[in-house]
């Protein structure tokens, strides 16, 4: 966990604690930052000649960490114990203006933001930027913005980790960053409890407060107060996944009016979840809006968290126009180096980012080229090294085949075909689209159905 916060008192501190236990317990560790804003006079005895970083212990000193308070000791406890035993590394940020000459008065270092990842390498990053005093806690309305790696939110998670490493690193041009005081240090190391276990780590449940009496029992209990404009979203949030009505929430919210063909393709595929389907319709009779809509409405029901689209180069330019115009799903192509979103309005962060081969694949939801993937190299990164998928989608699927067609007397698979027969494995949907799933021997249809296709058809 890497943290940012730009208020230390020990009030904060109690209330901004809480769950950290839970954190240690795992065996994590965490990186934090805190803000110290300096005076007036500690500029000018900067000017006279005082270290900036004996100004700034001078500073923290100045603020008594306990404050007497038995919440706020518990907290300090727990971050000494935390400091002792290296699940915690402090550093103090002190803003500065462009010319690396620190600022005081009003100049305050008011970052709160955060990165948290899991075992399994699940990221979370948090920004906003809250008043971090008791009152500021508890009573002000404040906002933070959340997003994860497992609901699209990859580019704002590494956009966070890249500011927090630039700050953690002192590169930043905002902010001064240094090690914690030595004093300051030591001042908090007084807090290390006694029997070398802090309180929290001793109790379950360190936040919840259990009454001493059981409440009693009323017959006909009030309702709950309950928000109605809350009701609402929260049903709308989760209407793709009714059983009833919910699965038409992704046509309902697509820009596009779909032919009734494309409904019935839909329904069939989403019916029978995870799908495993040759959809074989002519030119022209829209195979993308097909998978759009299947695409769409997996990813609002929460179906399917990881999918990968694999089309010819040629064509994943308009596969990734017409999910973004069609289906509001703005989604980026790799290309063997970076991955690219279109840039359009709302769209936030970087519309580029360079990832290395055993990394993009950690994109949830990603269109690559099928030409690419195929190339052993990139078909041993996508096979070996990505986590499975819930739906793969390739398109122009006949350019998956045996050598000669199937005519011939190699009846090796192609590069591509090879690369299907084991990814399909590897993923619980697949749908594979071509008008022309028979070029020269009947064949090719048995080689491009699915595995559950092909028993069906057996």
């Amino acid at each position: 966990m890497t943290a940012s916060t730009g208020y230390f008192s020990a009030y904060a501190l109690a209330l901004a604690a809480r769950g950290i236990e839970g954190l240690v317990r795992n065996g994590g560790r965490m990186r934090l930052v805190v803000g110290c804003t300096l005076k007036p006079q500690d500029l000018d005895a900067i000017q006279q000649g005082a270290e900036l970083r004996d100004t700034v212990e001078a500073a923290l000193l100045a603020e008594p960490l306990g404050a007497g308070d038995p919440a706020a000791i518990d907290a300090l406890a727990l971050l000494a114990w935390m400091v002792a035993k290296g699940h915690l590394d402090v550093k103090v940020a002190v803003p500065c203006d462009e010319g690396r000459k620190p600022i005081a008065g009003l100049g305050l270092f008011h970052e709160k933001a955060g990165i948290l990842e899991d075992g399994a390498g699940n990221r979370l990053a948090f920004c906003g930027s809250i008043n971090e005093t008791e009152f500021g806690w508890k009573h002000n309305w404040e906002s933070f913005h959340v997003y994860t790696t497992w609901t699209g939110g990859t580019a704002h998670v590494q956009a966070e980790e890249e500011s927090f490493a630039r700050l953690w690193a002192d590169r930043a041009t905002c902010a001064i960053v240094m090690d914690v005081p030595a004093a300051v240090r030591l001042e908090l190391l007084k807090f290390l409890p006694k029997d070398d276990l802090p309180g929290r780590l001793k109790r379950p449940h360190a936040d919840v407060e259990l009454p001493t009496e059981p409440a009693p029992i009323t017959a006909e209990p009030p309702p709950p107060h309950l928000d109605p404009r809350r009701l609402i979203w929260a049903y709308i949030r989760h209407a793709p996944g009714l059983p009833k009505g919910g699965e038409r929430v992704g046509e309902a919210t697509s820009a596009v009016t779909p032919w009734p063909h494309q409904v019935r393709a839909f329904q069939r595929l989403y019916a029978h979840w995870p799908p495993h389907l040759l959809i074989a319709d002519e030119v022209g009779l829209g195979k993308t809006i097909q998978a759009g809509l299947l695409l769409r409405q997996a990813w609002l029901a929460g179906r399917a968290r990881r999918m990968l689209v694999l089309a010819p180069k040629a064509v994943l330019r308009q596969w990734q126009i017409e999910l973004r115009e069609k289906f509001n799903l703005n989604w980026p192509i790799y290309d063997g180096q970076r991955l690219c979103w279109l840039q359009s309005p709302g769209f936030q962060g970087e519309a580029q980012r360079l990832v290395g081969p055993k990394d993009w694949h950690r994109e949830p939801y990603v269109l690559a080229s099928s030409h690419l993937m195929r190339r052993r190299d990139r078909a041993a990164e996508l096979l070996a090294g990505a986590e499975p998928w819930d739906l793969v989608v390739l398109d122009e699927a006949h350019h998956a085949r045996r050598a000669g067609g199937g005519l011939g007397v190699d009846q090796r698979p192609n590069q591509l075909l090879r690369l299907m027969q084991v990814l399909r494995d590897r993923t619980a949907g697949l749908v594979l689209l071509t008008a022309t799933p028979m070029q020269v021997s009947p064949i090719e249809v048995w080689d491009s159905k699915p595995p559950s296709a092909r028993r069906r058809s057996g």
